[in-house]
């Protein structure tokens, strides 16, 4: 059973209402169609019809005229031959007028015009037009008779009397040309009045045989036969143009009949139409009652809805004290949405709370994935990209194209990464665990990548720029087995210089005692001069080790550069020129001048050792923040990268049997590590080779 509450509804009543309206429409819309149809099928029928019948009726008109018309020629025909061509002419009109008119069809051809009267006058002058034709053809052929005994006449001696045979020639031309009984009867008479007065004069010679009559007695038996057919012909064509005019009355007369006819069928078909507009009128009032109808109810309910959305839209916008719609109707939906409206009134400003805390921290999340250092993007299961920062484009190398690419192609540019690792849309890939690798690029640009497989199968790429860190790794490792090298290069130079202490003073004590030949003197000077050398090796040794005494002082090493100059030039030959460049007011800072002195000239003789035909060694000295960089610049054949990780080891060169022990760099070194400082090396291999030396400035 329908409950009250739904017959109440909207859901109820405005589907009802626009259905009924629908419903209301479309009975109208079938009915004027269906009437519309039905009348412009019927008008369409009728006046077809009617162009049709009038047509046809005027057809059958004037070929019942030319019928009628075709009777004083009958009438008037003097030759049986014409007779009976306009017989036959006669009886295909008629035969062609019976076929129009549809005697035998079920449906007239002409409707209306298949009257009795017609059709009994076409039947009685076609019965009449035969017998006309064949009496016709009888007279011809007692003329064509007549006119074979005159040629037999013609070409015959016939009555041996020549002027008798005139005569009676004469008499048969006329007799052959004779148009009426009386005419012929006068022709006969003088006939027998010649032939009797011949057969009178008793003369043997002059008697005219049977024989000799016989074809002047054929053409009058001929002649007499053709004028009676003549003359029954002519009576017979007198009935017929009687038939002929009665036949022309009734056309006439059935020819009203059928206007009539036709002018009652277009009354009909008005009335129905005018029926059908009533019809249509009242339908056309019901639907605009219920449309007017429909249209109150639609206001009532939309002028709810529009108070309803006026208040949410006060409340989504964060008004307060917006108090509940006014609505007077009784449809259920929107009563209950009342109610809601009240509960969605008390919960709005939770929601509105809820909504700016997500949006802010939906804005922070997007502001931080845009703006990370390190490089992050998303791939699915089959490795198609879901989502990428900016910055992992960057350290990967590609364009902002490459956004769209699948995962293998992402990286392609890596070779560290093993493509079977990754997923494609064909296979998962062997990835399980996280894989970090590290990526060397051409401008020693160093990425650290790491791919990590989440729990629904998708692909997380991590990179980030560990150039720096790669940097100083390498520098803690490279610092780390310097130290070393050193500590084992003074715990060498210290027992090599105890050995060679004992020498030295055993050498003393000999030098004291005499006795000694030149022999032996020789030999212990020589003894003398290579712990000498000995001494000064180990004292080399303890630079390098930065375990030498050395002795700083506040000094201003662009002056201590300037009055370099002169003994650099001649230390690093004719070939090469030395260029400073030292900017002004450098600060003042505690070094031992001679060790300062010594490490750049045995940086000036490596950069001439390394330029074999001469070139361009720059000297320069910039302060930079709190530190102080003097740089010596050279253009020659630089360094591999293999070399700059080995050169400031002791013993280590590149010359071979060319010269150099290869303590020169370990010597630098030593001496600015204990001087607080650092020491670099920034070359490539045909490119000349910069060695940068950085002091602490405390008074900077």
């Amino acid at each position: 059973m329908i409950s009250r509450s739904f017959l109440s509804s909207i859901a109820f009543r405005l589907p009802f209402a626009i259905l009924f309206i629908c419903l209301l429409v479309f009975s109208l819309s079938v009915i004027a169609i269906y009437g519309l149809q039905r009348a412009r099928d019927e008008m369409a029928a009728y006046g077809l019809q009617a162009f049709s019948s009038l047509a046809k009726a005027s057809l059958v008109s004037r070929q019942v005229s030319d019928l009628v018309s075709s009777a004083p020629f009958l009438m008037n025909a003097a030759s049986p031959y014409r007779v009976s061509s306009e017989s036959r002419a006669v009886v295909s009109q008629v035969d062609g007028l019976l076929t129009m008119i549809g005697r035998d069809a079920e449906e007239p051809i002409i409707k209306g015009f298949a009257s009795g009267r017609i059709v009994e006058l076409l039947d009685l002058i076609r019965t009449q037009t035969q017998a006309l034709a064949r009496d016709a053809d009888a007279a011809q052929s007692h003329k064509a008779e007549a006119a074979a005994a005159l040629g037999e006449i013609a070409t015959g001696e016939g009555v041996k009397d020549g002027g008798l045979r005139r005569q009676l020639n004469s008499i048969v031309q006329a007799v052959s040309a004779s148009d009426s009984l009386f005419q012929l009867g006068e022709l006969r008479r003088r006939y027998v009045v010649e032939t009797a007065a011949q057969q009178g004069r008793g003369e043997p010679d002059f008697r005219i045989s049977p024989a000799e009559l016989r074809p002047y007695e054929r053409v009058f038996e001929a002649q007499t036969r053709y004028l009676l057919q003549m003359f029954g012909i002519r009576a017979a064509v007198s009935k017929l143009h009687e038939v002929s005019r009665d036949l022309s009355h009734a056309t006439e007369t059935q020819s009203d009949a059928v206007a009539r006819g036709l002018n009652d069928d277009l009354i009909s078909t008005s009335d129905a139409l005018n029926r059908l507009l009533i019809i249509v009128a009242i339908a056309s009032l019901l639907v605009l009652a219920m449309a007017v109808f429909s249209i109150r109810s639609v206001m009532r309910v939309s002028r709810g809805i529009v108070s309803l959305s006026n208040g949410m839209n006060a409340l989504a916008k964060g008004e307060k004290n917006v108090g509940p719609p006014t609505y007077r109707g009784s449809e259920t939906e929107l009563v209950r949405l009342l109610d809601a409206f009240r509960a969605f009134n008390e919960s709005v400003e939770r929601v509105s709370r809820l909504r700016r805390t997500a949006e802010a921290a939906a804005r922070t999340i997007r502001s931080t994935f845009r703006n990370m250092n390190e490089g992050i993007a998303l791939f699915d299961a089959t490795g198609r990209p879901i989502t990428m920062n900016r910055r992992v484009i960057d350290l990967i190398g590609k364009s902002a194209v490459s956004r769209k690419l699948p995962l293998q192609r992402f990286v392609e540019t890596i070779p560290e990464i093993d493509p079977d690792l990754l997923p494609t849309p064909t296979q998962d890939g062997y990835l399980q665990d996280r894989s970090v690798i590290r990526h060397r690029a051409e401008g020693q640009q160093v990425t650290e990548i790491s791919l990590s497989r989440q729990p629904d199968g998708g692909i997380v790429l991590l990179a980030r720029d560990v150039t720096a860190m790669d940097r100083q790794e390498a520098e803690a490792a490279k610092a780390q087995r310097l130290d070393g090298i050193m500590r084992m290069t003074h715990q060498v130079s210290h027992e090599v210089g105890n050995m060679i202490g004992i020498i030295t003073g055993s050498l003393g004590l000999l030098e004291r005692e005499a006795g000694f030949n030149d022999r032996q003197k020789r030999h212990i000077a020589r003894i003398r001069k290579a712990a000498d050398r000995g001494r000064a090796l180990a004292s080399s040794m303890l630079s390098v080790g930065s375990q030498q005494p050395i002795h700083p002082t506040p000094m201003d090493i662009a002056n201590l550069l300037r009055g370099m100059v002169d003994i650099l030039e001649i230390a690093v030959g004719p070939k090469c020129r030395i260029e400073l460049e030292l900017e002004e007011h450098l600060p003042t800072i505690p070094l031992d001048p001679a060790l300062f002195e010594q490490s750049i000239l045995n940086l000036c003789l490596n950069a001439a050792a390394a330029m074999p035909n001469g070139g361009l060694i720059t000297i320069s000295a910039a302060q930079t923040g709190d530190a102080l960089l003097v740089r010596v610049k050279d253009e020659g054949v630089g360094m591999t990268a293999e070399a700059v990780d080995k050169a400031f080891e002791p013993y280590f060169t590149t010359r071979g049997d060319q010269g150099g022990a290869g303590l020169g760099l370990a010597v630098v070194y030593g001496f600015v590590r204990q001087s607080g400082g650092e020491a670099h090396i920034h070359s490539t291999a045909g490119q000349g080779t910069t060695i940068q030396l950085t002091f602490p400035c405390s008074t900077c």
